[in-house]
């Protein structure tokens, strides 16, 4: 959820005069917004709509709150908005129901406008805790791209959709050139102008669909779903050509690379196939310092 964006708000209630109520009540404090009349148009609007809350009334025709509550909590994403239930004040059975199947709060009806947004709003905060939480915890805190620990579990899932799409992924392992010598002649504050350089040479390229990791220092971890080697291949060769004319004190911006495909039912795990995009990495970068030598 993003702090500058007004939270967006999905109320489900059969009965319109409620809607009507809580709408006219969010508005007025800065709240987006969306109606559902039913628990089957619920369903049908966040397929294509992701809210930050669902205040959703339990007692609906059809299909009721307790049945869409369950059935949010049963897919990866809706799972994680919190749901609030709107609830007769005497309605302890239904309430207890709620927080079964996955409900974290309960707004009564007659609705009492201060303790309705106070409710909202403590769930509101508590979202966005814990997405800077997971964001802090799956990111790298310098670059902004993913951090180690999250490629090995992205990976994992890449390959899980790759078998069952029958299709393929590419990997590709980058170490950037000259970190050491820019951060032992010039500091390691130049070193983090380049390690920031090559990811934003990175970024500017890559497809929507694809992740940066930072696996160390001056190492990154690349994933390409449902791509070939040959496109992969060019996509960097692009990228270093963006960084050619660039350099830092002197010398020039580049990074070795190296390669590994997955094909559906290949029968690789995750660390396996980064060690062998690494180890042909390590092979180009020998290559590099084998031709500087000869030159020289």
């Amino acid at each position: 959820m993003n702090d500058d964006k007004k939270p967006l708000i999905l109320i489900a209630d059969d009965n319109s005069l409620n809607l009507k109520i809580l709408e006219n009540m969010l508005k007025r404090k800065g709240y987006q917004t969306v109606l559902a009349e039913n628990g089957y148009q619920a369903l049908e609007l966040l397929q294509n709509q992701q809210p930050d809350i669902i205040l959703l009334d339990i007692m609906m025709p059809g299909v009721n709150g307790i049945k869409v509550c369950q059935s949010l909590k049963e897919k990866e994403s809706t799972k994680n908005i919190p749901v609030l239930f709107i609830t007769a004040l005497s309605d302890t059975k239904d309430k207890l129901k709620a927080f079964k199947a996955g409900g974290i709060d309960y707004i009564t009806k007659p609705f009492i406008q201060e303790e309705v947004l106070a409710r909202i709003n403590v769930h509101i905060e508590l979202k966005k805790a814990m997405e800077r939480l997971k964001a802090l915890s799956v990111t790298d805190e310098m670059t902004g791209v993913f951090n180690r620990r999250w490629a090995y579990e992205i990976l994992a899932k890449q390959i899980e959709i790759t078998n069952r799409e029958n299709s393929s992924l590419v990997i590709c392992y980058i170490d950037i050139d000259h970190l050491k010598i820019i951060n032992d002649n010039y500091g390691h504050a130049e070193g983090d102008k380049l390690i920031n350089t090559v990811v934003n040479a990175l970024n500017s390229v890559i497809r929507a669909s694809d992740y940066i990791f930072r696996m160390g220092g001056d190492e990154f971890l690349l994933i390409f779903p449902k791509a070939k080697l040959t496109d992969s291949d060019n996509m960097i060769k692009r990228i270093r050509e963006s960084l050619r004319d660039k350099k830092m004190k002197g010398i020039p911006i580049d990074f070795s690379f190296g390669f590994s495909e997955f094909q559906a039912k290949d029968n690789l795990l995750p660390d396996e196939l980064i060690k062998i995009a690494d180890s042909n990495m390590y092979q180009q970068k020998t290559e590099k310092k084998r031709d500087v030598v000869i030159e020289s």
